[in-house]
């Protein structure tokens, strides 16, 4: 009898942490596939990507991805140069907050209620901010056909609807924005048919992308003059010894 005592228990106990993380795993409401990860590997992650918050708007940027919650909250992912960073946006286009990490490569965002899901492509991980900065979980995304296609279809999209509004990211058309993996413009467009321009960096990107052209010239060009250089030197040598 004290046996199957000690059994039940033991059986309930197994059950409670089953279900416990069970419930851990699906906490986050997201569109991928995800696994659990050790306490120690999600900590490491969550040390190593440093999430944190912002609460005077910077300087805008390119846009990379985005997503629109039920509030009409907008979330952006920026192109910056070194820590990468998402702002959120009213939508009207007033400034609410946002995160500052570290991020090698890619990243999309997702909205999961008021939390948001920041999708780090290089890692295959996924974590889960509240507004407030805190960190509320990191998961494994797991390699599947679905998550790939998840992530071409709603991550990498360019469009949103929520509640008969249309949110639309791209850029003006203008000769040079074919070269450009990211986007400078985010517009609303109302069950009316009005359509407002709420963020632009149009000409901050454009500025961007003629520097970056003319940087890349003259390195060529730079190049060319060596190489021609090294050349014309060994043809007169040889002329020279004849």
């Amino acid at each position: 009898m004290r046996k199957k005592r000690i059994f039940m228990v033991l059986a309930c106990v197994f059950i409670f942490v089953l279900l416990g993380n069970f419930v851990d795993a699906k906490a986050v409401n997201t569109g991928f596939e995800v696994g659990l990860l050790s306490n120690e590997e999600k900590n490491m992650f969550i040390a190593n990507i440093d999430i944190k918050l912002i609460e005077d708007e910077p300087e805008k940027k390119s846009i990379v991805c985005f997503d629109v919650n039920n509030s009409n909250l907008i979330a952006i992912g920026q192109k910056t140069s070194d820590r990468k960073s998402i702002c959120v946006y009213s939508c009207e286009g007033d400034f609410q907050y946002g995160y500052t990490f570290n991020c090698d490569g890619d990243f999309g965002v997702e909205w999961d209620k008021d939390n948001l899901n920041i999708y780090f492509v290089r890692g295959h991980m996924l974590v889960s901010v509240a507004p407030s900065g805190k960190i509320l979980d990191a998961l494994e995304v797991q390699d599947t056909i679905d998550n790939n296609s998840y992530v071409n279809h709603f991550i990498h999209a360019t469009e949103r609807t929520v509640d008969d509004t249309e949110y639309r990211i791209g850029n003006q058309k203008k000769l040079l924005n074919f070269l450009s993996a990211s986007y400078s413009q985010i517009t609303v467009k109302n069950v009316a048919g009005e359509e407002i321009i709420i963020y632009d960096v149009s000409s901050t990107k454009q500025l961007n992308t003629i520097t970056t052209i003319v940087i890349c010239l003259a390195f060529f060009l730079l190049v060319v003059f060596i190489v021609t250089s090294e050349h014309r030197g060994r043809f007169c040598v040889l002329t020279k010894n004849k």
